[in-house]
C-alpha cells in the first residue's frame, strides 16, 4: 500500500518507481508483451490536458483513454492496444497518480483494449497543471467509411454539452457540476454494435463530438439540422449561466454518425440498445452543394431550423 500522504518527488524522475506504481494498479489491463496484431494496423496518438484534471465522475486518465480510442474507432478500426506516457508535477499526491492509473485500467477494460507500455516523467512543481497524459492507440485497420453524401441522415449518439457544462462549472465553482455529470465514455462497443446492425457502407461517416462541439462536426459534414438536438435541461441551464452556446460545447462521449436514409431505423435501434446510446436521435441530413454534390468538408453551409 502507498501512504496517502506520499507525493511525487523530482528525484523519482527516471527511477522507474512511478512506472512500477502505474503498472501495479493497471493489473490485468497491462500486458507488456502482447500478441502481435494481425493484418494492417491503424494508429492514433493524443496528448491530454484538462483543468481540473480530476472531476466529479472522471479524471484525466479516463478522458485520455476515451478520447484516443473513440477517435480510432470512428475510422472503422478496432482498437486493441494502448501505450501510456505520464508527465507529473513534483508534489502530486501519489494517491492521485494511483487514481489516474485505476481510471486508465477501468476505461481500457471497458473499451476492450490492453495497455502495452507505460512511461512516467517528473517535472518541477508549477511547470504544468499537475498531470499530462499522452496515449497512443493501435488497432486492426478496416476500410474507412465512404464519406457523407447529399441526402444522408445525421444522428447523434446522445445529448450534447454535458462534459463542457461539468468541467466549466467545476472550474468556476458554480455548483452545476453536481447535477450534470461528464459524458466521458469509451465508444468502440457502441460503434461496433452500430456497424453490425446495418448493411455494409450504410455508415457513411463517424465524427466524435469533442473540442469545438457539434458546430464543428456539422461544418465538416455541411449538414442541415431540422430535428431537435438532444440537450439535458440541467446542461442547458448550466451552459447559459456560463455564456456558452450548446453547439460549441465540448463532449467526451458523443459521436455524430452519418447513415444512409434506409439505415436510420436500424441504426437508431442499435444505438439505443447500448448504454451510451440510449438517447440517440436523428437531427438532420447532409445538404447538397450548388452542383448537386456534397460540398468539400467545411466549405458548405450549416443550416439550423
Amino acid at each position: 500500500m502507498v501512504d496517502r500522504t506520499e507525493q511525487v518527488a523530482l528525484s523519482d524522475d527516471g527511477t522507474g518507481r512511478l512506472t512500477a506504481l502505474m503498472e501495479d494498479v493497471l493489473a490485468d489491463a497491462y500486458e507488456p508483451q502482447p500478441a502481435a496484431l494481425p493484418g494492417p494496423l491503424a494508429i492514433r496518438t493524443d496528448s491530454c490536458t484538462v483543468d481540473p484534471p480530476f472531476f466529479g465522475n472522471g479524471d484525466i486518465g479516463r478522458l485520455a483513454v476515451c478520447h484516443t480510442v473513440n477517435g480510432l474507432a470512428a475510422t472503422g478500426a478496432e482498437p486493441r492496444l494502448l501505450t501510456l506516457a505520464v508527465v507529473a508535477e513534483a508534489g502530486l499526491p501519489l494517491a492521485l497518480l494511483r487514481r489516474t492509473a485505476a481510471s486508465v485500467r477501468d476505461s481500457a477494460r471497458e473499451a476492450g483494449v490492453t495497455v502495452a507500455a507505460v512511461d512516467t516523467r517528473v517535472v518541477r512543481a508549477g511547470e504544468l497543471d499537475r498531470l499530462t497524459l499522452s496515449v497512443t492507440a493501435l488497432g486492426a485497420a478496416a476500410p474507412p467509411p465512404p464519406g457523407a453524401r447529399p441526402g444522408d441522415r445525421i444522428l447523434l449518439t446522445g445529448p450534447v454539452g454535458d462534459h463542457a457544462a461539468h468541467i466549466l462549472s467545476l472550474r468556476a465553482g458554480l455548483g452545476y457540476e453536481h447535477h450534470v455529470p461528464s459524458d466521458c465514455a469509451p465508444l468502440p462497443g457502441l460503434l461496433s454494435a452500430l456497424r453490425a446492425a446495418v448493411p455494409p457502407d450504410a455508415v457513411r461517416a463517424v465524427l466524435p463530438v469533442t473540442d469545438g462541439g457539434l458546430a464543428e462536426a456539422l461544418h465538416r459534414l455541411d449538414g442541415r439540422v431540422d430535428g431537435v438536438i438532444p440537450v439535458r435541461y440541467e446542461t442547458q441551464v448550466a451552459l447559459e449561466a456560463l455564456g456558452v452556446d450548446v453547439l460549441d460545447a465540448a463532449c467526451a462521449g458523443v459521436c455524430c454518425v452519418v447513415v444512409t436514409p434506409e439505415a436510420v431505423g436500424s441504426a437508431l435501434t442499435a444505438l439505443r440498445s447500448h448504454r451510451y446510446g440510449r438517447e440517440a436521435a436523428l437531427i438532420g441530413e447532409v445538404v447538397e452543394g450548388p452542383t448537386g454534390a456534397a460540398m468539400p468538408a467545411g466549405d458548405g453551409p450549416v443550416r439550423l431550423r
